[in-house]
């Protein structure tokens, strides 16, 4: 009786070992592997230089009170905030832009002018027509007043449309080359 008895206990003790592994409520999150993903940069993205143009009379009312600038460096962009159109076309003749935000009349101008950066217009209480005639025209098109998110977003959108069409020009240059 005393030999079952010890057996018994050591398998019992032997049996409920591995369970002291189990974790409490919120301990999974300590795990490496398993760690929340709420402040991660979505992978893929990469580092471009932006320019965004703050018209006092067009696009000030559209990133009034979120700071889309910090909010786009913490995602690893590097932007460069210009507010007078000196600035603005001092910027645009130094050039190395990737990607550049602006008011609706500016990106008009900048559309039609031969570039080698994406565009982003950003429309403040557009009316709905308004709002029509500027998606026919430009892929991607931000509402104001926008948010850091909102602003993320359509920059990744540009950026991937832009990265998308330069990779379809050097396939048809590589492709007539060849002929």
């Amino acid at each position: 009786m005393n030999v079952r008895c010890c057996w018994f206990c050591l398998a019992f003790v032997l049996g409920m070992g591995p369970l002291s592994n189990l974790k409490g409520c919120g301990d999974k999150f300590l795990v490496t592997s398993r760690a929340t993903r709420y402040q991660r940069a979505r992978a893929g993205r990469e580092s471009a230089s932006i320019l965004i143009y703050v018209n006092p009379a067009d696009t000030a009312k559209a990133f009034a009170g979120d700071s889309v600038d910090e909010a786009l460096r913490k995602a690893g962009h590097r932007p460069t905030v210009v507010i007078t159109a000196e600035q603005f076309q001092s910027a645009l003749g130094r050039g190395g832009w990737d990607l550049v935000i602006a008011g609706i009349g500016d990106a008009r101008a900048l559309a039609v002018a031969p570039r080698d950066f994406g565009v982003l217009p950003v429309i403040v209480s557009p009316s709905a027509n308004e709002w029509n005639q500027t998606r026919k025209q430009f892929l991607v098109v931000l509402r104001g007043p926008a948010k850091s998110p909102a602003v993320l977003e359509a920059v990744d959108e540009v950026l991937a449309a832009r990265a998308k069409s330069q990779s379809a020009k050097s396939q048809t240059r590589t492709s007539k080359s060849a002929i």
